[in-house]
């Protein structure tokens, strides 16, 4: 069976564009296998995305406008592709040509083939966007150092148990590993990076 997926961000938005696209493409596409959501593409937490993943089938294809009407967490994306490569659903996303490639039916090979590309492709674009960022990020940090304004990450603000339970650590009542174990922390580096910043403050 053919299956659509739809989504907005809000209410607002018009939904028209993606379902037109969805039905242009596939003849097969019925009204009531298409499955919308307007909600945030942060997350997989969506009721109608949630009900489409419960009915669909090995040997089904599921069909999407764009790779972000699924979400806009790449790797939440990826894994959700993972899932259906496992189940044996077809993906298809129309902005994604390789995708739609007209081949062989019922051969397993098939979907694994078009859903590994798909993976390799949202890796891709996810590994430049993070290449991209740390790109930003180091010439915004360069030219704030010419002109001394780069002050480097703030301090993450001390818990306030933190004086009464350092003095504990001072005089002995506690022990460096009970300190780290109190305050949650996962090694004493990092209690120790945090002791140095709180007697920075004094």
């Amino acid at each position: 069976m053919v299956f659509g997926y739809v989504r907005v961000s809000s209410k607002e938005q018009n939904l028209d564009r993606q379902i037109k696209a969805l039905k242009n493409y596939s003849s097969e596409l019925k009204d009531e296998n298409i499955y919308i959501d307007k909600e945030s593409g942060k997350d997989f937490n969506r009721n109608q995305y949630q009900e489409l993943r419960k009915v669909l089938r090995k040997g089904d294809v599921l069909i999407v406008k764009e790779l972000d009407r699924l979400g806009r967490n790449k790797e939440a994306v990826k894994d959700e592709l993972n899932y259906f490569k496992d189940k044996g659903v077809r993906v298809k996303i129309l902005n994604i040509p390789t995708t739609l490639m007209d081949l062989p039916e019922s051969n397993d090979w098939v979907i694994d083939m078009v859903n590994n590309i798909l993976i390799e492709v949202l890796a891709a674009i996810a590994e430049e966007e993070r290449n991209k960022i740390r790109q930003r990020q180091a010439e915004g940090i360069a030219i704030a150092k010419e002109q001394g304004k780069y002050k480097g990450r703030k301090p993450q603000e001390l818990p306030k148990s933190f004086p009464s339970l350092y003095n504990r650590w001072k005089d002995g009542s506690i022990t460096a590993v009970e300190f780290t174990k109190i305050l949650g922390y996962k090694s004493r580096t990092t209690l120790y990076r945090k002791i140095k910043q709180y007697e920075d403050s004094l």
